[in-house]
């Protein structure tokens, strides 16, 4: 049997940081809100998978860095990049450009680290 992959559970700090979180992911990247309540939001982009932010009042909880890195594709790296510092995110690196697109490390208002995916254009399409 094939486990398949429902909702990411991302820890953002209690108050705050959770209305900062949903509206970052949001306004930076697009992703629908499905709800919002005082501890928790849930958010939802193309496919299947649910992002899930909740707040929690202890640092453990909230530890950010390279773990869990989330991985979103999108249209055009360089407006989504923008749009995600105008939200207060910032890059963590330059823009890669290997062969198969472009791909970036961006930190999210609250610390989180997400990577951001551009697929190279096909000759034709």
């Amino acid at each position: 049997m094939l486990a398949r992959l429902a909702r990411v559970v991302v820890m953002v700090r209690k108050g705050e940081g959770l209305a900062k979180a949903t509206e970052f992911f949001h306004a930076g990247l697009g992703l629908q809100v499905l709800r919002v309540t005082d501890d928790w939001a849930e958010l939802k982009g193309e496919g299947d998978v649910a992002i899930s932010l909740q707040a929690v009042t202890t640092e453990a909880q909230v530890a950010t860095g390279y773990s869990p890195l989330l991985n979103f594709q999108v249209n055009d790296m360089d407006s989504t990049i923008a749009q995600c510092v105008q939200m207060g995110g910032h890059l963590d690196g330059p823009i890669q450009y290997p062969a198969h697109g472009k791909v970036a490390a961006l930190r999210t208002p609250d610390g989180h680290m997400i990577g951001l995916y551009e697929p190279a254009v096909e000759e034709g399409q």
